[in-house]
């Protein structure tokens, strides 16, 4: 987009003064370029409003007005920017967990790191959608899953075969258990 730097991806030094109205309201030219500026490097409305010296109310009326499609489309411009410190925060967030304080007696002893499995289940599924997209849960499901015909399911197996099974293998685990302490003397 002609607004986002390719290199750094931070919003140029300046923006082109054609594509805004001036206004008589107090967001000129150079306060929306400052604004927009702002918004890019930050990513918040009301943050950016502050650096102008503008209420975010006003920010968004100017935005909803027919004549400021140029206003509109670099506000969306400067969003995208700031999508990328979203996401590598996100990121970073995901792999290394955020510090949480661990407190005794009320004082704080010591800290913990929490891991958000929903906002890495979220990356996986939109940075990595043909490995973990949600078009894997209207799959089928894989062959040996799905009962013969005529079964509702899988059968349990039959409880005398199982007791069976657990003797032989609780035979080899005590068979191991007195060569080890064969061993040991």
């Amino acid at each position: 987009m002609w607004f986002m730097n390719e290199d750094t991806n931070e919003p140029p030094s300046s923006l082109p003064a054609t594509t805004f109205a001036i206004r008589h309201d107090g967001w000129t030219v150079e306060r929306q370029t400052r604004f927009l500026t702002a918004l890019a490097a930050c990513g918040c409305v009301r943050e950016a409003c502050a650096v102008v010296g503008m209420t975010y109310g006003s920010a968004y009326k100017l935005r909803s007005r027919a004549s400021a499609k140029s206003f509109r489309l670099a506000w969306d411009a400067a969003l995208d920017c700031a999508m990328s410190r979203l996401e590598t925060a996100m990121l970073s967030r995901a792999i290394h967990g955020v510090r949480r304080p661990v407190f005794y007696k009320g004082e704080q002893v010591g800290e913990w790191r929490y891991h958000d499995e929903r906002l890495c289940m979220f990356l996986l599924r939109y940075r990595r959608p043909l490995r973990f997209g949600s078009h894997l849960d209207r799959l089928p499901p894989p062959v040996e899953l799905i009962p013969p015909p005529g079964l509702d399911g899988p059968q349990p197996p039959d409880r005398d075969e199982a007791m069976e099974e657990l003797d032989w293998q609780l035979g080899d685990l005590e068979d191991d258990g007195d060569d080890a302490s064969s061993r040991a003397r």
